[in-house]
Parts: structure tokens; sequence; C-alpha cells
């Protein structure tokens, strides 16, 4: 008789995990656009995870990268490497927000760094 009964109580939790996950992934799922100066940022989300970035910069400049800071816990991810699509565009992947909470995100137009804030939901 126990037996069934801690099943159902499994399968009912197993199935509030399962929507509470489905739930915060798609929180973060709305585009992001920043911009200062003549550098533009296009985030595919402001969420965890692998993050699609597309930045705007004038016509001459040669490289682009990104890193992240959360400076409140000491958090820096590594710097991703855009690639240049077109002169004056460049798309970058990879892993920039670690966890929730309040980013710097940096982003450095060859010799000059840019900065933003950014909240990650």
């Amino acid at each position: 008789m126990r037996r069934p009964v801690l099943l159902a109580v499994a399968a009912v939790l197993a199935v509030v995990a399962v929507a509470a996950l489905a739930l915060l992934s798609t929180r973060d799922a709305a585009p992001i656009r920043l911009g200062q100066g003549d550098v533009t940022v296009r985030l595919d989300k402001a969420g965890t995870g692998t993050v699609a970035a597309q930045v705007e910069v004038p016509a001459d400049v040669a490289a682009v990268s990104l890193y992240a800071t959360m400076p409140r816990m000491g958090h820096m991810t590594p710097e991703v490497v855009a690639e240049r699509e077109q002169p004056g565009r460049f798309r970058a992947t990879g892993e920039l927000f670690s966890m929730t909470g309040r980013w710097v995100l940096a982003v450095r137009v060859d010799d000059e760094i840019v900065t933003f804030d950014i909240t990650v939901g």
C-alpha cells in the first residue's frame, strides 16, 4: 500500500520539477539590445548557457571579443572571440553568464573596451 503512494508522490514531484525547469529556461528567451557610442550588441537572450551575440561596430574595426564579469561574486568568463561576418558586423557564440544575477558585459573592440551592465534573470 505504501509503495503505490510513494510512486505517485515521486511522479507528481517529477512533473513539477520538469515544469519549473521549462518555465525557468523560457523566462530568459527574449532577445536584448545594448548600445553605447558606435557599439551595438544584440544577445539572443539574457540568460545562462550558450548565448549568441551580434556586435555592430564601425566598418574599420578588425577584431571583437566579449567576456563578462560578476563583480559581486568575483566571477569572470573566458573571452569569446567574435567572427567577422562583414565589415562592421561580428558574431560570437559562447557561455557569457554562468549564473543569474548582475553582470558587466565587456566588449573588446580592437584595443578599446566598452562595458554594459546587464541583469541575467
